[in-house]
């Protein structure tokens, strides 16, 4: 019986080292995940991609204009300014704003839940269906 016992209390231990040691490994995992510096050197062209279709983006927003016409715009920009119809320009650059920073915690949510999915089994089955009992501790 003590020897039973003994083994039963060095499985419980071992287990709990091995919990202890992949929560370590989450736990650096999600600090490189969310690293934008690891980020960018792990993958500098998708980095330079991003900035690339960030800043078409904004000549888009911006739209290409000649001298004549950004002339005509800074001042027809700043009637709208003084009569209060910049509002417009503002909340659509805001409302693109927050579709950027929606899409970008979209994907570092899929990155994370990726992560967590290789070290904890069954965790994104669990994700699927919320009916499910919470996972045990």
């Amino acid at each position: 019986m003590d020897e039973t016992l003994g083994q039963i209390e060095a499985h419980i231990d071992q287990t709990r080292d091995r919990l202890g040691a992949n929560l370590k490994e989450l736990e650096r995992r999600v600090d490189v995940a969310t690293d934008w510096r690891e980020q960018f050197y792990a993958r500098p062209y998708v980095a330079l991609g991003l900035a690339v279709a960030g800043g078409m983006l904004l000549a888009r927003v911006a739209g290409s204009r000649s001298p004549r016409q950004l002339s005509a715009m800074s001042d027809d920009m700043t009637g709208r300014l003084r009569s209060g119809r910049g509002s417009d320009i503002r909340e659509q650059a805001l409302e693109t704003w927050d579709n950027i920073k929606g899409a970008l915690v979209g994907v570092a949510t899929a990155r994370v839940t990726d992560y967590i999915s290789e070290l904890v089994p069954g965790f994104a089955d669990h994700l699927r269906d919320p009916r499910q009992k919470p996972l045990a501790r």
